[in-house]
């Protein structure tokens, strides 16, 4: 079989919707295909072979002069044969006519939940956004899905024995209007799923979901409860966090338990920051410096001057690191995670090779570069899989500047002149930065929910992120298990494979470097290296709710070839 053919034209100013948007998309959700650029090339003759036709941009066609009424035709033939279509071009099979003008929609409202494009979500669900979007008309026909303003935005029709889904832009996807993870990414990959002939199949990623805990003190003594109580009950409940460790902050009695969590697998931990010493009205934090503070005020860093803004000198980051690993050699050699996070993201390049040379780190979670401090001024990374092209926005928090936007990276980045695998999701809009739990259960729980959902619908790594010390610390302890307890059943629906952020950061490396190259109706071809076992999600006839089913995927070298039936 075939792979999938995307179809783009070079010579018209909206080829950006496809670089941009559209191709990142599918290099994300796992489709191999092959790309057709009309400009330079014919249709090619197997296009009623083909399981899926990606049309990826707005006026593709460049108003009739590259296709004409022969390759429209040719196309429609294709569709009619069985052939699936996911056209951004609204027009391409049917001009609209004549079509009043209409206003910017500044948001999308689901239409109709009935559909399985649209199975996860309920009719009437609105996504404000946050900047305008232009919509194009369409055609009258099909049953409405998405609606943009006054205008369709995704329209479904099922003609002969293909189907056809019409997207009328995919500028939501833009940070300025909507973007990734924002609550769309399903309804992007549903319905290539749903207009796809099948048996069809994408590399994706399976629900894998983790938890991150930063600013790591071991202060469950306040409930009368052991220190790191709060994440025994976590792993209880099937989470495995990943601990950022304030070093100085953690006693004997946290140490004993943070070793007991390590040993098991239920938990990794990374030196995250020196600690918080207990100073004015921050809290009456347990604080023993592992070096002599360096400030006068905040908490104290490792790999970075926080409050000069600027990377410290190499000496003075030398000694930082050295006084980490004397802690470490002073405490029984505590295991450190693969996956590293500095405080406040900050880290200054000459800190890097120590954690990767000596500590065998392998993965980050950077949302600005190295020697840069977490301002409005410092701009976001540029890395995939939705940050490489678009003008960044601020890696800090600020609306205006686009810094509330979700965050997923997953991609290779120079860091300190060592490679390392950049690997960070943040649902930034729905409580500011991260889940911020507190003593209300209900509330902590729906935003929990979202956040995973939000993610597990991307195919992303999700991630449920808080702090120890400016949020778990102040839940009863009752509470706090409750919320695990409910955030747990609340995402049972997708049969959740809980993982450590390490073993999940390692299955996300390997589906960017292991791809899946060909497809046929028994077996799938993947190139390129994974140092893991992975899956890839098939989906045949029968599903008509699209749920998929995953294949298991050894780890590999060069190619593998798996049968899927």
């Amino acid at each position: 079989m075939p792979n999938p053919l995307v179809l783009i034209n070079s010579g018209t100013a909206t080829i950006s919707d496809a670089r941009e948007i559209v191709l990142p998309y599918l290099e994300h959700f796992g489709i191999p295909y092959d790309l057709l650029d009309v400009m330079h090339a014919p249709l090619p003759p197997d296009l009623a072979d083909r399981p899926l036709l990606v049309v990826a941009q707005r006026d593709f066609d460049g108003r009739g002069r590259r296709l004409g009424r022969a390759g429209r035709r040719t196309v429609h033939e294709a569709v009619e044969q069985g052939v699936g279509l996911v056209s951004f071009d609204a027009t391409l099979l049917d001009e609209p006519g004549h079509v009043a003008p209409a206003p910017p929609a500044e948001a999308i409202v689901v239409s109709s939940a009935s559909h399985p494009i649209t199975a996860r979500h309920a009719a009437g669900e609105t996504l404000a956004l946050v900047g305008t979007l232009h919509v194009p008309p369409m055609a009258n026909g099909g049953d409405v899905l998405l609606q943009a303003g006054e205008r369709p935005l995704l329209v479904v029709r099922s003609p002969a024995q293909g189907r056809i889904a019409l997207w009328a832009t995919p500028r939501w996807a833009s940070t300025r209007v909507l973007g990734p993870l924002a609550g769309l990414d399903d309804l992007f990959w549903r319905s290539l799923v749903w207009a796809a002939r099948k048996p069809f199949m994408l590399r994706g990623l399976p629900p894998l979901v983790t938890m991150r805990v930063d600013d790591v003190a071991g202060t469950g003594e306040r409930w009368e409860r052991s220190p790191l109580f709060w994440a025994q009950d976590a792993a209880r409940h099937g989470f495995k966090p990943w601990l950022g460790l304030f070093l100085g902050n953690l006693g004997e009695p946290a140490l004993r338990e943070l070793h007991a969590m390590l040993d098991d697998g239920s938990a990794t931990a990374f030196p995250h920051a020196f600690g918080r010493p207990p100073r004015g009205d921050n809290g009456p934090w347990h604080y023993e410096p592992p070096l002599p503070v360096r400030s006068a005020s905040y908490d104290e860093f490792i790999y970075f001057d926080h409050q000069r803004g600027e990377p410290w000198s190499d000496a003075e980051a030398a000694r930082g690191l050295a006084a980490v690993d004397a802690w470490y050699d002073a405490h029984g050699r505590l295991p450190i995670s693969h996956y590293a996070v500095a405080h406040w993201y900050e880290q200054g390049a000459n800190t890097v090779a120590h954690m990767v040379d000596r500590w065998g780190v392998e993965f980050t979670g950077k949302i600005q570069d190295v020697d840069a401090p977490l301002r409005d001024e410092t701009p976001w990374l540029r890395l995939g899989p939705f940050r490489r092209h678009e003008q960044p926005g601020t890696c800090l928090f600020e609306p205006t500047l686009r810094g509330d936007r979700p965050v997923y990276y997953a991609d290779f980045a120079n860091f300190g002149g060592r490679r390392l695998f950049n690997c960070v999701t943040e649902i930034r809009d729905d409580a500011g930065y991260e889940w911020a739990p507190d003593s209300q259960v209900s509330a902590s729980v729906g935003r929990g929910v979202r956040q995973l959902r939000r993610a597990l619908d991307s195919m992303a790594l999700a991630v449920l992120f808080t702090h120890e010390t400016d949020f778990i610390h102040r839940i009863p302890p009752a509470a706090w298990d409750e919320q695990l307890a409910q955030i747990a059943t609340g995402i049972s629906s997708y049969r959740p494979r809980f993982v450590t952020l390490d073993e999940g950061a390692r299955i996300v490396r390997a589906t960017k470097t292991g791809r899946l190259t060909s497809l046929d109706a028994a077996r799938v071809s993947l190139n390129g290296t994974a140092d893991v076992a992975t899956t890839v999600t098939v989906f045949d006839a029968n599903d008509e709710a699209l749920d998929g089913r995953l294949v298991d995927v050894p780890a590999f070298e060069d190619r593998v070839d798996v049968q899927v039936w």
